[in-house]
This record gives structure tokens, C-alpha cells and sequence, in this order.
């Protein structure tokens, strides 16, 4: 994801509004806005409701009065780290066309241990004005081995046989999602890739639709690919 100085985000400026979300990576009261914003608390609240309408931020409370405070979506995480610059040639449909051929390249090789369901653009990632040509996406997958022992027992070896360094076990288990979301970006900071709830968006890619694709078995659970938080790096 990328901004311009110019930007302004919920009637805030670009680079105040990245303070903000990086303030709210962890759940805070609205009283942590007043230095970041230079306002009131009554104001604080009232920019942060429109953050939280906007899809950057949720709210949490507890049921007693004035308790409520914020914390950072995954939209609000990827604005948290959005970096700065100049927009690219490259539009946000040429970066949805390589995507798709990279989803369509992953599904038909029969070395994964994932299929990809489907993909959704989420906000403004297709509209030329928006966003500098950046795509957000939310992807979907399944689990082409359908006994879960045997599919950790694959992912193990999968892992282990990636070359890979993990100071954790669950690096390992997360290692497939890990990799399936940086095979669609591509290493392009244009390119996010979020956990969201897609609701009823229609997809602009499905495997029902790929017949190039391996198929996964009809009863196999779909998922949303895992928040991948944890760091991995080559030998």
C-alpha cells in the first residue's frame, strides 16, 4: 500500500493518520489520539468513529461507561505500514492480471499443498483514481490433503525441504499460507493481502473456474489464508 503526502484519510492527513494506526496496533482508549491529532477527547472519539466506519479501525468495550477503545484492522494495519512515493506506471488492473496468472500458475502445480479458492478486490483497488494503483485483495484456500495428520505430517516435510530457517513450530504449520501470499505479491509493496470477511463480492478469480487448476476434494473447508505475522528467513 502506498500514500502521498498530499493524501488525506478520513479527514486527516496521511502521515497523522499513520500515527494513528501504528498508536492502535494495540487496543487504546480515545484518549491516546488527543497527542497524536492535537484535539480534544470528544473529538478524538468522533475521528475515530469515522476511522472505525472507514474499515481501519474496531472498537472494543467492556459494557461499562467510557471504557470503549480502539484497535487496528488489517486495513488499518496495512495503512499503519503504507509506505511513500510517487505512483507507479503500473495500474491496479495490471497488477490484478498478474495475480490472477500467478494464482492460476500455483494451482495447476501439483507440488502445493494449497488450492486457491478465490480472490476479491476489497476497497478502491480497481478504480484508476484511487489509491496510487494499489490492490487489496482478501484470498480464500483449501487444503488439498483432506486427513489432518497426514497434511501436518506433508507440511513438515514441505517446510523443512523449503530451505527455510523457523525459530518456531507454528512457522512451520503457517509456512504454506506464508508462502502462497508471497508467491500473488510478488514482492509489490502495491499488493496487499488481507484476512477480511469478503461478505457477498463477487471473486475475480475461482478455482470452479480455472480448468487448469487441481481441483480439491468437493468437501474440503474453505478459509481465509492465516494472518501471517511471523518471520521466516532463508538459510
Amino acid at each position: 500500500m502506498r500514500v502521498s503526502a498530499d493524501d488525506v484519510i478520513c479527514g486527516v492527513p496521511a502521515s497523522a493518520a499513520q500515527k494513528l494506526m501504528r498508536r492502535y496496533r494495540s487496543a487504546r482508549p480515545a484518549e491516546s489520539a488527543c497527542g497524536v491529532l492535537g484535539i480534544c477527547c470528544q473529538a478524538a472519539q468522533d475521528r475515530l468513529a469515522l476511522f472505525e466506519a472507514e474499515g481501519y479501525l474496531t472498537r472494543e468495550s467492556d459494557g461499562s461507561a467510557g471504557s470503549a477503545s480502539w484497535l487496528t484492522t488489517s486495513r488499518g494495519d496495512a495503512l499503519a505500514r503504507a509506505t511513500s512515493g510517487k505512483p507507479g506506471r503500473v495500474t491496479a488492473g495490471r497488477h490484478l492480471e498478474q495475480v490472477v496468472a500467478r494464482a492460476r500458475a500455483y494451482n495447476a502445480d501439483p507440488g502445493r499443498l494449497l488450492t486457491i479458492a478465490r480472490i476479491t478486490v476489497l476497497g478502491n483497488g480497481l478504480d484508476p483514481a484511487g489509491c496510487y494503483g494499489c490492490l487489496e485483495l482478501a484470498v480464500s484456500a483449501v487444503r488439498r490433503e483432506r486427513d489432518p495428520d497426514l497434511y501436518v505430517r506433508k507440511v513438515l516435510a514441505y517446510a523443512r525441504a523449503s530451505g527455510r530457517r523457523f525459530g518456531a513450530f507454528h512457522e512451520l504449520i503457517y509456512w504454506p499460507d506464508r508462502e502462497l501470499r508471497m508467491v500473488l505479491k510478488n514482492r509489490s509493496p502495491d499488493i496487499s493481502i488481507t484476512d477480511d470477511d469478503t461478505g457477498s463480492l463477487e471473486p475475480v478469480y475461482a478455482v470452479s473456474d480455472d480448468p487448469g487448476a487441481i481441483a480439491p476434494a468437493p468437501d474440503v473447508k474453505c478459509r481465509r489464508l492465516a494472518s501471517a505475522r511471523s518471520s521466516v528467513s532463508p538459510t
